[in-house]
């Protein structure tokens, strides 16, 4: 039975393309005996408030494994959303087009979860989400502190060859330089405007500072980490 929405509709979005050039099938690749969008799955099934947790994907087999560990797969990427220089919000804007006709319902907003970021707390996630139904934005968006800031330690150089700050200020210690964040795959939740306009960072965005640990899987070492985290949480 379809389960009742609730206002806002938030949709949860796992997107997962078959094809990946740096590691391939990464978001199949088995992480402590599980595959690696099991983690984001069974973390999205237990956010309150979305309405549901789709996976949106080209390939068979990550519809099946998807299917296997509880999301909906209520269609298969066409293949011209699924190459390598396809723009995430053209893949989002294609989902819910796609959800609103299957389940007869408007949604709201999308919850965009990576699962090559699985390392998110789950209070965070649905904190972003009551931000986003009282302040209704076009977009929450998960942020962690630079370590680096281009007003005191960040260079370009020009055509003449000498190298300046890449924002000017006079500022003579990093603490008192304003601070800047760097954007993560952590968690998006775009408003529904945002994604049928193609807004990537909207004017009215609000910037969330995670403090959990953060990874982005683009390389083999960080799937030692993220192993290495996983057994100091528990989460087997």
């Amino acid at each position: 039975m379809t389960k009742k929405p609730s206002a806002p509709v938030l949709l949860g979005v796992i997107p997962a393309r078959s094809g990946s050039k740096g590691i391939k099938n990464k978001n199949l690749r088995l992480v402590l005996g599980k595959p690696l969008i099991s983690y984001t799955i069974k973390d999205a099934l237990g956010y309150r408030g979305l309405y549901k947790t789709i996976v949106t994907t080209d390939g068979q087999e990550i519809a099946r494994v998807a299917l296997k560990y509880g999301a909906e797969v209520p269609f298969l990427r066409p293949k011209k959303l699924a190459e390598d220089k396809t723009a995430m919000l053209d893949v989002l804007k294609h989902a819910l087009n796609a959800c609103e006709r299957i389940y007869s319902v408007k949604i709201d907003g999308i919850v965009l979860l990576d699962p090559t970021s699985p390392l998110r707390q789950k209070s965070e996630v649905e904190d972003m989400m009551e931000i986003f139904r009282r302040k209704k934005p076009d977009l929450v968006v998960a942020v962690s502190r630079c370590r680096r800031n281009p007003y005191f330690n960040m260079l370009k150089t020009g055509k003449t060859g000498f190298a300046r700050l890449v924002l000017k200020g006079d500022f003579t210690r990093r603490q008192d330089a304003p601070p800047l964040f760097d954007i993560t795959n952590n968690c998006w939740i775009f408003s529904r405007r945002a994604v049928l306009n193609g807004w990537r960072v909207p004017r009215k965005t609000i910037a969330y500072e995670i403090r959990s640990d953060y990874i982005d899987i683009d390389k083999e070492d960080d799937f030692k980490f993220l192993e290495w985290r996983l057994r100091h949480e528990g989460r087997r």
